[in-house]
């Protein structure tokens, strides 16, 4: 996971990650809006739809996520690796 401490440089695997889980934020931050919605109003057939596919996008940016977070950790096992070898 990303929190930080990577050893990959600003704009490097982790900053990727750490875009994605961004992208998931806004994306929950309008379903809890839609649903909210829902619950006080109910929501057009459009709105409906709309929360339909903002879970979609939500289930799917979620695993993009969770990707680019498991490649920004492996690419800094592999550069610490990379420098605690003899001759690095």
């Amino acid at each position: 996971m990303t929190d930080g401490s990577s050893a990959a440089p600003p704009g490097g695997a982790g900053a990727v990650a750490d875009r994605r889980w961004a992208r998931v934020r806004e994306i929950a931050a309008d379903i809890t809006r839609l649903e909210a919605a829902e619950r006080a109003d109910g929501l057009s057939d459009g709105e409906l739809t709309e929360l339909a596919r903002l879970r979609l996008a939500a289930e799917r940016a979620s695993a993009r996520a969770i990707l680019a977070d498991e490649l920004a950790d492996s690419i800094a096992v592999a550069e610490r690796v990379k420098r605690a070898a003899p001759g690095a």
